[in-house]
């Protein structure tokens, strides 16, 4: 959307809202932020990381982001499930709940979701660090994002997550790179034809 106003995007997600729920994690390398331009990031409701902070809440930047794209144009397609892909036509049909049942799109590229079996980690939102080994960082709200594999389980913690990954402390940069390889693909193959 950046390279071309005739650029249609269509985001299509079984979850019936983007970001907000199902907490990634948001652990930030200190020389990670800004993560994206600012024009991909709504004002509404994300809090930017200070001087200190380590960890941003993951599911508020992606609604964030998903505002943006929406005020920019692009579609999305919440609670809904793909029920065919016609790739020789290049259209999905999807299904919808409730009056509204079923729609065809049309598509140039499709960038789908990473489906592997990874790792679990268990994830919590505490306003102390526990005491046992874990990753973690420091949010703009002054509360700490951890993640850890095994039994240990921090006390009273603000909200508890669980998370398929190789590395908590990366996933938000591995998360960069891959939608960066993706676009780059995407606009090689546009370059080619």
């Amino acid at each position: 959307m950046d390279d071309s106003d005739e650029t249609t995007v269509h985001m299509v997600t079984d979850g019936f809202e983007v970001g907000m729920y199902g907490e990634t994690p948001g652990l930030l390398p200190l020389t990670m932020w800004p993560l994206a331009r600012p024009h991909w990031l709504s004002e509404t409701g994300f809090r930017h990381p200070e001087e200190g902070d380590t960890a941003i809440r993951s599911s508020w930047m992606k609604k964030s982001m998903a505002i943006s794209l929406a005020t920019r144009g692009a579609h999305f397609h919440t609670g809904t499930r793909t029920c065919t892909n016609n790739r020789d036509e290049r259209s999905l049909a999807l299904s919808y709940p409730g009056s509204k049942t079923s729609t065809k799109i049309s598509y140039d590229h499709i960038v789908e979701k990473d489906a592997r079996d990874l790792p679990s980690w268990n994830g919590a939102i505490v306003t102390e660090l526990p005491s046992w080994s874990c990753v973690s960082g420091k949010r703009p709200d002054g509360t700490f994002e951890v993640w850890w594999q095994g039994e240990d389980h921090p006390i009273s913690p603000l909200q508890v997550m669980q998370w398929r990954g190789l590395d908590p402390t990366t996933a938000l940069e591995s998360h960069a790179s891959l939608a960066d390889a993706k676009l780059a693909n995407i606009k090689n193959e546009r370059l080619a034809t």
